[in-house]
């Protein structure tokens, strides 16, 4: 896949059609021409009314039908990131960090920083522990990573990134006045 530099966008733009759809577990892994993501048997019930770019095979799931896999092409995923887009221009306040697309947006960051390559990423909830997604990706080295990140953990990088993407507010240009009282 050629767009691994974008995979914070890609991954944030998948995971607001996958809260959508209502999918909480699933498989995530680059394809062909995009990303293919795997519900497995028994996952939470499926949105099949939800407005999406993504194409399902076969029916939508509940949590007594069989596993769906759903395509999400290159150009699907730019058009829900630009969905995505306008919704966010709308909306005010903060955005809701423990989000599953604003935690795939800070794996996708995290393997953007490493000019790394997506190879799979898992979200499989366990009874008694700390939510958390597994991602796999390859360096540009060659080396496999295999890497957990706790949901408490990814709240934290979430904070950070939209804390580092925001602009600086500027104030007043009173540089003279601070000038004149730093050299008194």
């Amino acid at each position: 896949m050629s767009e691994a530099i974008y995979n914070a966008r890609n991954l944030r733009a998948i995971g607001q059609d996958l809260e959508a759809r209502g999918i909480t577990q699933f498989e995530l892994m680059p394809a062909a021409d995009g990303y293919l993501v795997r519900v497995p048997y028994g996952a939470k019930k499926v949105n099949a009314a939800a407005e999406t770019d993504g194409q399902a095979n076969g029916r939508p799931a509940s949590a007594s039908s069989k596993p769906i896999e759903l395509e999400y092409t290159l150009s699907s995923v730019e058009r829900l990131d630009e969905r995505g887009r306008a919704k966010r221009g709308s909306a005010s306040g903060m955005p809701d960090f423990f989000s599953l697309s604003q935690c795939l947006r800070a794996l996708g960051a995290v393997i953007d920083t490493k000019h790394g390559q997506l190879l799979q990423i898992d979200r499989k909830p366990q009874t008694n522990a700390i939510p958390s997604l597994v991602v796999q990706y390859q360096t540009s080295m060659g080396e496999r990573i295999r890497e957990e990140h706790s949901l408490p953990n990814l709240y934290d990088y979430c904070v950070h990134l939209y804390k580092t993407r925001r602009p600086i507010v500027s104030l007043p240009d009173n540089s003279e006045a601070m000038r004149t009282r730093m050299v008194n």
